[in-house]
């Protein structure tokens, strides 16, 4: 009788613990996953962290979260996957009111967007007397894309600045001191130097930098064609825009960004207008870690509107009648228009340029594999 009683009992306190885990397992639990920033670029160090956090006295002795990380964020210590994704399976054991944070060092090796829509926590009593799930809300990390070396490209570069410096500067900044001419009569008071003017005898006005020294459009035109190397020429012309954007930012000039590239992120071609400063700069960059090239929309989303005064790039690395037609369309539009053609660096000796004014850009070998 006795060993009947003990039996009973015994199963009583294991239905019983099962059924207080049921009910109070999630209660007071919270769990999240962030990386250590929103935004990088290709070959940066960064952290995902996963934070629980146990704000009741019953402990949760086996505590599992599961979720899927983007292979292209290479963590530490981890073996070389070659599919998309990569599952990820951690074991915890958290105790009443106690916090736990546990960080994962990874590199990131492709541009790109990653999000981790949600993740899983999983939950079981001390005896495994069911498992029990819940799920919370992710984050993301965009990867910017690597900034192509624009040293070769010393002639476009320059003259873009001289065409725009022969044009004049518009919108002249009030805070940007350039130097010292004569007084002519629409010159405002305010600019007035009267220590130059008592200098040289004659009065004389201060001259101002401008707010934005011209407009320059990024046309970068993604149309597969099935050639050789398409993958590592097409990833170049994105970094190619995106070193060519940061450069002309740089130099305060407004910079605008057009592709037939789908946004990975909202399926929309990129469309960024033209603006000036880190804003515009980051717009840029975060729409090239997004842009693909494996849906591209018709080349004719890229025809422009007129912009007499404005300077363009076109960066196409594939080239056929259409793509031609298109490039000649924004020459009529456009005051001074080049076209950057980026074959692999074997290839560049030989490479005959799509037009007259195009220029050839080398890529370098292992320009893909330079981070994994």
């Amino acid at each position: 009788m006795e060993i009947i009683v003990i039996m009973f009992t015994t199963l009583f306190l294991y239905i019983l613990e099962g059924e207080l885990y049921r009910i109070f397992w999630s209660k007071g639990l919270d769990a999240k996953v962030c990386f250590s920033q929103k935004t990088a670029f290709c070959g940066d160090k960064c952290t995902l962290g996963i934070e629980l956090a146990n704000q009741k006295l019953l402990p949760l002795p086996w505590l599992w979260v599961k979720l899927h990380v983007n292979s292209a964020l290479k963590f530490d210590g981890a073996d070389k996957n070659t599919n998309e994704n990569m599952y990820y399976n951690a074991l915890f054991c958290i105790m009443g009111w106690q916090r736990i944070t546990r960080r994962l060092s990874f590199t990131c090796t492709r541009r790109g967007y990653y999000p981790i829509r949600s993740f899983d926590v999983i939950g079981t009593s001390v005896l495994f007397n069911g498992k029990h799930n819940k799920s919370y809300d992710g984050c993301a990390l965009t990867v910017y894309p690597t900034l192509a070396d624009i040293s070769g490209l010393y002639d476009m570069l320059h003259k873009i600045e001289g065409m725009t410096a022969s044009t004049g500067f518009i919108d002249p900044d009030p805070f940007e001191f350039a130097g010292v001419r004569e007084y002519m009569p629409y010159d405002s008071l305010k600019d007035i130097n009267f220590k130059a003017s008592a200098h040289m005898g004659q009065l004389m006005s201060n001259k101002h930098d401008p707010t934005v020294k011209g407009e320059v459009a990024i046309f970068l035109c993604m149309k597969l064609l099935k050639q050789s190397f398409e993958t590592e020429r097409f990833e170049y012309s994105v970094s190619l825009a995106a070193a060519l954007a940061e450069y002309y930012v740089s130099r305060g000039f407004s910079v605008a960004l057009y592709s037939n590239g789908l946004d990975e992120a909202d399926g929309n071609y990129i469309n960024i207008p033209e603006g000036t400063g880190g804003g515009v700069l980051s717009d840029i960059f975060e729409a090239l870690a997004r842009v693909s090239y494996l849906h591209t929309e018709d080349t004719s989303v890229l025809i422009p509107d007129n912009e007499e005064n404005a300077m363009a790039v076109f960066i196409s690395p594939t080239v056929d009648y259409p793509i031609i037609n298109l490039y000649k369309s924004i020459e009529e539009n456009y005051a001074f228009v080049n076209w950057l053609y980026p074959v692999m660096e074997f290839d560049a000796p030989l490479a005959v340029p799509p037009t007259e004014d195009a220029q050839v850009v080398p890529v370098p070998v292992g320009f893909l594999k330079k981070y994994n």
